[in-house]
């Protein structure tokens, strides 16, 4: 819409992010926008007068004030009416067609409702469905329309209600993070993340709050230099599930083994494999059995936890096993995991002296990934640690720079 409006108003290189915050303030009804009328009424194709009063424009009200003047809604009515009417030739059809949806949905909801936070629970176990799972580009732009909606709910929920919403919050505040991982946009994620955390403790629930913590871990783990912070999530994650026998508890004990494992504390790395064992036992057969979701922890995630676990200790005839057991787990659906698990292969490979075969193995994988997956973050970061692990002079054999030239050729496309 800015871009319209600066075309309109014959500014080519004007700020768009600027004026990008006025039109948010206008959509909020904090004022009008008295200087750019006419712009509004090029862009629409419309007459000043039929979206703007020709009287002496004053204040707004708030938007959702019940008593506010009859004026308002003429006005928000018209542009509403113009943006449909132009639409279909002005911008793509599925921008303009969310603004107007979000701008409608302001103006329909006066207070959020048991039934917002029942379609809302549906809406998170969609996600819960798809994030970590579909291409990260493909998902986000979604999900960051679909907490804009319910920023709004949660405004106007009474405390019941409210706190329903939060906890959906929380978990919607997860899977973006996930996506900005995802994307390789690391800063993005921390600040996701942190908002994932503020709302999974003011939901109130702690099962919730330590998944917050362990899915931030586990996704930090593919970041060198960061297991220190790794550890210290993965250890409040299991002190706030307080021994409950929960998706976060379980994570919890992975994620920490892996980044014991990953920092050369092998015998601790194996004490928490054990413990992590333990608690999957007692996991209920509704997370045991949730195999393509961000909200279970079935078999799968276990033997990829022991499989990273053996080819960062070393012991590779149980990595080869572990792996085996993942890669044999992993449903049809399933793509960027059993992708990282081959990557824990190709480790175990090159620390077993083959360099040319981990190398050719990187590259066969990352060849056999569909093209929306090959620059997803997390599966080259363990391809990078996967070659890592070649001595110097393997390091210099024609196979291990060709996989990080194909590395880099995926990164840039």
């Amino acid at each position: 819409m800015a871009r319209q409006l600066l075309r309109a108003d014959g500014l080519e290189r004007g700020n768009v992010a600027n004026l990008a915050r006025q039109i948010y303030d206008w959509e909020k009804g904090r004022n009008f926008p008295r200087d750019w009328a006419p712009a509004y009424a090029k862009a629409f194709k419309l007459d000043p007068s039929e979206l703007f009063s020709t009287g002496e424009v004053k204040e707004a009200s708030s938007t959702y004030e019940p008593d506010h003047d009859q004026e308002d809604d003429d006005v928000k009515r018209r542009a509403l009416l113009g943006l449909l009417a132009t639409t279909a030739v002005a911008v793509p059809l599925g921008r303009d067609a969310e603004h107007l949806r979000a701008t409608l949905t302001g103006t329909l909801t006066t207070e959020a409702t048991g039934r917002d936070a029942d379609t809302w629970e549906r809406v998170v176990y969609d996600y819960a469905h798809e994030a970590g799972y579909l291409p990260p580009e493909q998902v986000l732009p979604e999900l960051l329309a679909d907490l804009t909606e319910l920023d709004l709910l949660i405004s106007r929920a009474a405390e019941g209600v409210r706190t329903s919403l939060i906890h959906s919050a929380a978990l919607l505040s997860i899977f973006t993070a996930i996506s900005l991982t995802g994307l390789g946009d690391v800063r993005s994620a921390r600040r996701w993340w942190r908002t994932a955390v503020r709302a999974s403790d003011e939901s109130g629930d702690p099962l919730l709050a330590s998944l917050a913590r362990e899915r931030q871990a586990v996704y930090g783990l593919s970041d060198n230099g960061l297991e220190q912070s790794v550890l210290q999530l993965a250890d409040e994650a299991i002190a706030l599930a307080a021994n409950a026998p929960c998706a976060g508890l379980a994570g919890a004990y992975g994620t920490k083994a892996q980044a014991l494992a990953q920092t050369g504390r092998h015998t601790e790395a194996r004490s928490a494999l054990i413990e992590l064992q333990r608690v999957f036992d007692r996991l209920p057969d509704r997370i045991r059995d949730d195999e393509d979701s961000q909200l279970g922890w079935s078999v799968q995630r276990l033997h990829h936890s022991a499989s990273f676990v053996y080819a960062h200790t070393g012991e590779h005839q149980r990595a080869r096993a572990a792996q085996d057991e993942a890669l044999a787990s992993y449903t049809s659906k399933s793509v960027l995991g059993p992708a990282q698990v081959e990557m824990y292969r190709a480790t175990t490979l090159i620390q077993e002296g083959d360099a040319d075969a981990g190398a050719q193995h990187v590259m066969s994988v990352l060849e056999q990934l569909p093209a929306a997956h090959r620059r997803t973050h997390t599966v080259r970061r363990n391809a990078v640690t996967a070659l890592s692990k070649a001595s110097p002079k393997g390091a210099r054999r024609p196979a291990v720079r060709d996989a990080y030239a194909m590395l880099a050729t995926a990164t840039s496309t």
